[in-house]
């Protein structure tokens, strides 16, 4: 089997209501959905995190080039290529990201190839379903609006619950902690995302402002960069820190575990590296004692990959899901992946065990010349 070419396609679609965290906002969700193709007619899906014109443009402008006539099934030389390939480029930013897409449309082949699921390819399934968060409560400027979002997530059977803070100080931001831990109770975890908006002094601030209302975790309190300060975060505090969702590869998150200040680490799998790399990393924090949570702010598809690394990694915990309805991902898969209040079942469909519903990509599909929404970006 070979490789005969790489598409993208960029999928926008506007929000319910602008979302604001620390460092800013936006009105629309992007998604940057890769197919590979091969000459035996299978064609595999992967996605790409992060700002959706340079990861396409990485797609097209270099490694594209690179895979043509290799064999999916030699997934890790795949990756190889893709890494050695552009390591004067970037080892991080948007080409790692296009390329972990690229590697993950490759599994997704080799299952359709062999009429099995991901996760039997990866040491097969621990579970049946992975326990599954509440994400994506962004900032209001009500507290008390927020506190109503929170409650509804718990209404539809979410035990945990995150929420984005840090547009304002620790101490202008406490009414708002205080409005959610109200309205989710006492037996609710809530997760506080601080998107690396603050820096050293005003994290000291938070830990102290908000440890009264038990967060579950701060997550990416600093700056992605500032590995001291987070060591020095986790001498001050016994609250769980989070962070990783920023890095790339298995070295990159080495040097975030060697500060032993986080008890999660978040890989993403459209930005980490792909499948394999994620295991990779899933390993090595087995051995630093950290669990693993993956990162998630994506489609279907990613969300789908997630699953089936989380199906078999055993330091694995906690799927980040968004219930807001902003992402395509119900809307864009023919079958839907199943959610059982806080739990979602691992997919059994040969391949990553997603199909796309053609009508819906192209309905949100932002095509060449066309100007991507809150961007000022053209697309090429």
């Amino acid at each position: 089997m070979k490789i005969t070419d790489v598409k993208t396609h960029v999928l926008a679609k506007k929000c319910a209501k602008p979302i604001v965290a620390s460092r800013g906002g936006a009105a629309y969700r992007f998604h940057l959905i890769i197919e590979v193709e091969t000459d035996e007619g299978i064609t595999g899906l992967g996605e790409g995190i992060g700002n959706p014109t340079l990861v396409k443009s990485s797609v097209e402008a270099g490694l594209r080039n690179l895979v043509l006539g290799l064999d999916p099934f030699d997934v890790a030389l795949v990756y190889e290529k893709l890494a050695k390939g552009t390591v004067y480029w970037e080892h991080k930013g948007s080409v790692v990201c296009a390329a972990s897409g690229i590697e993950t449309a490759c599994w997704d082949i080799m299952g359709k190839a062999l009429n099995v699921p991901v996760y039997k390819l990866l040491g097969g399934k621990l579970h049946d379903k992975v326990h599954a968060y509440a994400s994506d409560l962004f900032w209001e400027e009500d507290s008390a609006s927020m506190g109503k979002t929170a409650a509804s997530y718990v209404e539809q059977g979410f035990d945990l619950v995150k929420t984005h803070l840090g547009a304002l100080g620790p101490a202008e931001e406490e009414g708002r902690v205080k409005a959610m831990r109200e309205a989710i109770g006492p037996d609710t975890g809530l997760m506080i995302d601080i998107n690396c908006g603050y820096d050293l002094g005003d994290a000291m601030e938070a830990i102290k402002q908000w440890g009264e209302y038990d967060p579950f975790w701060i997550e990416e309190p600093l700056p992605p960069m500032d590995l001291d300060g987070l060591a020095s975060l986790r001498a001050a505090t016994s609250i769980p820190f989070s962070c990783g969702e920023n890095e790339f590869g298995v070295h990159g998150f080495k040097q975030l575990m060697d500060t032993r200040a986080m008890t999660y680490i978040m890989p993403d799998i459209g930005r980490a590296g792909g499948i394999l790399e994620t295991k990779k990393i899933a390993g090595l924090a087995e051995a630093y004692g950290v669990v693993v949570s993956p990162h998630n702010f994506s489609s279907g598809v990613l969300l789908a990959a997630t699953l089936h690394v989380m199906a078999s990694t055993s330091n694995t915990k906690l799927l980040e899901f968004d219930p807001t309805g902003d992402s395509v991902y119900e809307e864009l898969l023919v079958d839907p992946l199943e959610r059982d209040g806080a739990w979602v079942s691992i997919p059994e469909a040969p391949g990553l065990g997603v199909v796309l519903r053609d009508e819906v990509r192209e309905k949100y599909e932002v095509k060449p010349g066309d100007v991507i929404p809150g961007t000022k970006g053209i697309l090429t």
